[in-house]
């Protein structure tokens, strides 16, 4: 989903990324695998559970989460190539929060609850993009909604999931080898420089 067509007006730059996307992770793939730092960490138990519970969330409005997030998610030895310097990992909602023409879904945090991510899955089109936002959107234990979401709340920041994936990665290896200093993330040079913060 371009930014235009999303109801976010506020926006990350979406910049050029060094992989071809296929909803198959081929390049992820054969990226290096990590042992600490990774997002599929902390609560890897509850990532099935928590799934399958959002997807019964979203077939109650007739719809499907995207297939390649379903995939990422239930493939655990996927999560071992991602690695955060800010130590995000994976939490996933129990359920989809109806949110202007579509609904938002939480999948990514990060450890200090500074940052949260967003699927966000348009009604229509079943199009997605990725968002953010400082505040972690959902229901309390009672069924009832925290807060309610304002767009202006929301960065986009990539057009779909595997983008955001690629992007991920590519930032947070570029930033483990400044702080590490480790080797930088194998790609062309042009994109060590566009990413480098």
């Amino acid at each position: 989903m371009q930014p235009f067509d999303s109801p976010f007006s506020n926006k990350a730059e979406i910049k050029e990324l060094p992989h071809k996307f296929d909803g198959q992770f081929k390049w992820l793939i054969q990226t290096p695998t990590h042992s600490e730092d990774i997002i599929g960490e902390e609560g890897i138990d509850d990532l099935s559970i928590q799934l399958d519970s959002a997807i019964v969330s979203l077939a109650e409005y007739g719809f499907d989460l995207p297939p390649e997030f379903v995939i990422f998610i239930r493939t655990s030895e996927w999560h071992t190539h991602l690695r955060s310097v800010t130590s995000c990992y994976l939490d996933l909602a129990n359920s989809v929060l109806p949110f202007e023409n579509g609904f938002l879904f939480r999948f990514l945090r990060d450890q200090q609850d500074c940052i949260f991510w967003y699927l966000y899955v348009d009604a229509d089109t079943t199009d997605h993009c990725v968002v953010s936002s400082s505040v972690c959107f959902g229901a309390d234990d009672s069924g009832n909604l925290m807060e309610e979401p304002q767009e202006t709340e929301f960065y986009i920041w990539e057009t779909f999931f595997e983008r955001f994936l690629s992007r991920f990665w590519l930032e947070n290896e570029i930033l483990f080898a400044e702080y590490d200093n480790t080797l930088p993330p194998c790609v062309d040079e042009k994109f060590l420089k566009m990413y480098a913060q």
